[in-house]
């Protein structure tokens, strides 16, 4: 059960990471590529990207969900819950929000369709931002036997 947490730790915890580097500095940047280069850019952008995210973001769905089935016993069923909705979440807003966005910057630079990207990217940094605070709580006090 160890490795299930610790994987799950360090897949939340790179996710975090990815997200405020994408939100901070990747989507700001797409102001300043040229509107007839962007479709392009965009499509190996989304290409790349998911080549890193999807694996990790999978490995963190999977083990939030065993860790609400199976977990150590002094792990609280209501943190193991806030993660997992977490997850929800991020999986809803990615699927609902984000990749149609990416999908129609694809085909055609739109300001107002990037703009709406970024701000709701927001959802998944703060959702994300959340669970790595719950998973290093729940971490540190998994190590130190705290519940």
């Amino acid at each position: 059960m160890s490795l299930i947490v610790l994987t799950h730790t360090f897949a939340t915890l790179f996710m975090v990471g990815v997200i405020w580097l994408v939100q901070i500095v990747h989507y700001p940047l797409y102001h300043h590529i040229h509107a007839q280069s962007f479709p392009d850019y965009e499509v190996q952008h989304v290409n790349k990207i998911t080549l890193v995210v999807a694996p990790v973001m999978f490995i963190e769905a999977t083990t939030a969900l065993i860790l609400v089935v199976r977990a150590p016993a002094n792990f609280p069923l209501w943190a193991r819950l806030l993660g997992l909705v977490l997850v929800i979440v991020i999986w809803g807003a990615t699927l609902a929000l984000n990749v149609p966005q990416h999908n129609q910057l694809s085909y055609q630079f739109d300001r107002a369709v990037l703009d709406q990207m970024i701000r709701a990217n927001w959802i998944r940094t703060l959702a994300w931002s959340a669970r790595g605070a719950l998973v290093l709580w729940t971490l540190g006090n998994l190590i130190g036997g705290q519940f």
